[in-house]
């Protein structure tokens, strides 16, 4: 029982006096406290001696003062034990002076510290109690003298260790406690208030400085271990890295170098050492970014400013090089400059992987030739050039022609090597100072700069004509194409590059519109047109929301009984301000812009309407534009329009041109297919034009051939003209199609081709197209036959 109360008791004791130890070492890890720890004990050693000779003058001077008194032989004694202590710890310091600084200390080195205090406090404290209480006034003001001298004196020696200050101090306050509670005067109290207040102050300044200390410890611990590691990089640096460190003195000597360095030399350390550092790099005179440099290189260490990734062209075994070189301005602190401390490394690989980069930012990576962003930038120069120098420029736009053909005959391959091949002849054809770009996909520009005058870019855009129009061999086969040419020049045109190339674009267009393989300057009529065409677009789209759209029916007859038999659907749009637009104008811009899909349903559904109250001999016939056949939407829309009007299929006739035929895809086939399987009619609209081909006849399935008005207009003069339409006649018949002729005017015409046995008749003989409530009536008018025919 009692060992377990013992050990209850024991135990809260040891960790007190454990924490009382780690006075001043909170929040800091294990071996941070051993660090510190040494820090604390090194600085306590260093005053030792000061403190053992403060101890051997203050017990002599004791000694002094109460020689003859009652108490001497005891005050002799205990300061004699001073001086045994004082001269042990002077003797134990000497000895171990030349030893260098522990790193770290264990707790041990606390408890010695405290052990010491609590042992040399003592023997003060001593002092007070065995000659105070017998003193004389004099004698007591030196012992008071001594024992608050002491205690700051120790207190403040011993501020790093706060637990052996605590220690002295408070055995020092013991002491003077005995010995003034042996004076009955008020005195006595008051000078003990003092001294706890003294204490106080001293073991609270011994924290402060401890925690001061502590701070200070762990900031160069801190810097130490940064320092080592930026050591241990800076030599991992050295020996692994591809780049290099040196050092060059005020004269630009070079002081210091990596090895790597040397290696990139090429020779020993022992032969450069010294020398002017602009005297061992092997400058090459290449130059970079059109700089020397070996004087740029020189002229910044002159300027004796920071400067960073120079560039410098060398030649080593031989071969050229570009090293990058960044160097500090090294100044003392009188702020002269006293060298360059720097940074090198070769950067040959990454400027040859920029370089490839920017070719590849500014030339098309199929012909190699510029791209749209070299020609911006040679455009912006032109430009300058010409606002400086009034040197004048064209740009020539060029579009190859039936460069579709050929991608879809020889495939992708024979495109690319197509593509490759032209931009190799308008290479040679170019001017020097001519810049050539690829700009889409069969589409080049050439900035023309070497002429004074228009006459010069035509003799070029002549050249090209003449040289692209020939056969081009290929591995796939030989290819005949042509080229279509835009020019605009500057400044008749504008000198803004987007209105030279906008303009430009308008000439090319006029070109392929003239035929092909020609070229055209711009004039301000294009402009005209486009601003038209484009207001044309802009009022199309407005007038399909607000149907200001409509319908026009011309019929057609039976050659034999002169009956109807069917009307064909003419779009026709009046404009609030522009009037009358004919089809021929705003259909075509329909097509390109994508709005005759919504206009083609819109026309199907309204002639379907329109037709369902008609006679049912009566057909009625739409027609489909490429674009809208090709919809994946034309089926749907068909079936709808048939069953909303309960339209019967077999009245419904569709119309398509041979253009689309030219289609080579899947889709045109099957979509033939399935709207045969409806029950509705196709025909082969302007048969005889464009890209005709028999093969069309035998591969597709049609009901109907329509002969186009320009082998009508001449039948009765032209024989040609006759044979080719009793020959399309004829053909139709063998192949159980019926046949319409169209824009019949005359009635010499329509008795020709009644005799040819050409079964349905149009054009303005029979009747023009008519609105509506036109056509109706003129149903109503010929309700059996139409009996008079004038056009």
């Amino acid at each position: 029982m009692d060992t377990r109360i013992l050990a209850r008791v024991a135990g809260p004791m040891i960790r007190m006096f454990d924490r009382f130890l780690r006075l001043g070492e909170g929040g800091q890890t294990a071996e941070e406290a051993e660090r510190i720890r040494a820090v604390r004990l090194s600085i306590v050693g260093a005053s030792t001696p000061w403190m053992m000779a403060a101890n051997v003058c203050n017990a002599t001077l004791a000694m002094l003062v109460f020689q003859g008194s009652s108490a001497s032989t005891a005050v002799n004694l205990v300061c004699l034990l001073i001086f045994v202590s004082a001269v042990h710890t002077s003797f134990s310091w000497w000895r171990n002076r030349n030893r260098g600084p522990r790193e770290r200390a264990s707790l041990r080195g606390t408890v010695r510290a405290v052990i010491y205090a609590a042992l040399l406090s003592g023997l003060w404290a001593t002092l007070d109690v065995v000659a105070y209480h017998v003193a004389d006034e004099t004698q007591r003001m030196v012992l008071i003298a001594l024992t608050v001298g002491m205690a700051g004196g120790g207190g403040f020696a011993l501020a790093t260790i706060p637990p052996a200050a605590i220690t002295f101090c408070s055995t020092v306050a013991v002491g003077a406690a005995v010995a003034l509670s042996r004076d009955p005067t008020m005195v006595g109290a008051y000078l003990f208030a003092l001294y706890l207040v003294f204490a106080a102050i001293i073991i609270r300044s011994s924290l402060a400085v401890c925690r001061s200390l502590t701070e200070r410890v762990r900031a160069k611990i801190a810097a130490d271990e940064q320092r080592d590691v930026i050591n241990l990089l800076l030599n991992d640096f050295e020996e692994n890295a591809a780049d290099w460190l040196w050092g060059v003195d005020s004269d630009f000597n070079l002081e210091r170098a990596s090895a790597r360095f040397y290696e990139q030399m090429q020779v020993p350390e022992n032969m450069v050492l010294g020398r002017p550092i602009t005297s061992i790099i092997p400058f090459s005179p290449v130059s970079v970014d059109g700089r020397n440099c070996r004087e740029n290189f020189v002229n910044s260490l002159l300027s004796k400013q920071t400067f960073r990734d120079q560039d410098i062209c060398v030649e080593l075994g031989g071969e050229l090089a570009i090293w990058s070189l960044t160097a500090k301005a090294i100044l003392d602190e009188k702020g002269n400059f006293t060298g360059y401390r720097g940074v090198g490394r070769d950067v040959t690989a990454s400027r040859e992987s920029r370089i490839r980069i920017e070719h590849m930012a500014r030339h098309d990576p199929l012909t190699e030739v510029g791209n749209r962003v070299m020609l911006a930038e040679d455009f912006t120069r032109a430009v300058s050039r010409h606002e400086r120098f009034g040197d004048l420029f064209s740009v020539l736009l060029l579009d190859l022609d039936r460069f579709k053909q050929i991608n879809d005959n020889l495939g992708h391959t024979g495109g690319d090597e197509l593509l490759r091949s032209v931009a190799s002849i308008l290479s040679q054809l170019r001017g020097e100072s001519d810049t050539l770009a690829r700009v889409g996909g069969d589409e080049f520009a050439i900035l023309h700069l070497s002429g004074d005058d228009p006459q010069s870019a035509a003799l070029l855009a002549a050249r090209i004509i003449d040289k692209l129009q020939k056969p081009i061999a290929l591995r796939t086969g030989m290819a005949h194409i042509g080229v279509s040419i835009g020019i605009a020049c500057a400044p008749i045109d504008g000198t803004d590059p987007d209105q030279l190339m906008r303009n430009a674009d308008l000439a090319l267009y006029r070109a392929k519109a003239d035929g092909r393989n020609r070229y055209r300057f711009f004039d301000s009529s294009l402009d005209a047109a486009a601003r038209r065409r484009s207001l044309i677009e802009q009022e199309l789209a407005l007038a399909v929301a607000e149907e200001q759209l409509s319908i026009n029916y011309q019929p057609l007859i039976d050659a034999q009984s002169r009956k109807v038999v069917c009307a064909e659907a003419l779009l026709r749009w009046t404009h609030p301000t522009l009037g009358v637009i004919s089809p021929a104008e705003f259909i075509p811009i329909a097509e390109e812009s994508g709005q005759i899909g919504a206009i083609g349903s819109w026309v199907l559904r309204q002639a379907c309407k329109d037709a369902a109250s008609w006679p049912d001999s009566i057909r009625i016939a739409v027609n489909l534009s490429s674009r809208q056949f090709l919809s994946p939407g034309l089926l749907p829309l068909v079936e709808t329009a048939l069953r909303q009007n309960d339209l019967p299929a077999h009245r419904l006739e569709l119309e398509v041109t041979e253009s689309l035929l030219m289609e080579t895809t899947i889709g045109v086939e099957e979509t033939l297919a399935s709207l045969s399987r409806l029950g509705l009619r196709i025909a082969l609209d302007d048969f005889g034009t464009g890209f005709s081909s028999l093969s069309y006849l035998r591969r597709y399935h049609f009901d109907k051939l329509k002969i186009d008005q320009s082998f009508i207009s001449d039948l009765e003069t032209n024989s040609d003209s006759r044979a080719i339409v009793e020959a399309v006649i004829k053909l139709a018949r063998d192949l159980r199609m019926s046949v319409a002729a169209e824009g019949v005017e005359t009635n010499g015409q329509f008795e020709l081709l009644r005799q040819l046995g050409c079964g349905e008749i149009q054009g303005y003989l029979v009747g023009r197209p008519k609105p509506l409530d036109h056509f109706e009536q003129y149903l109503r008018d010929n309700s059996t036959s139409v009996q008079r025919l004038s056009a």
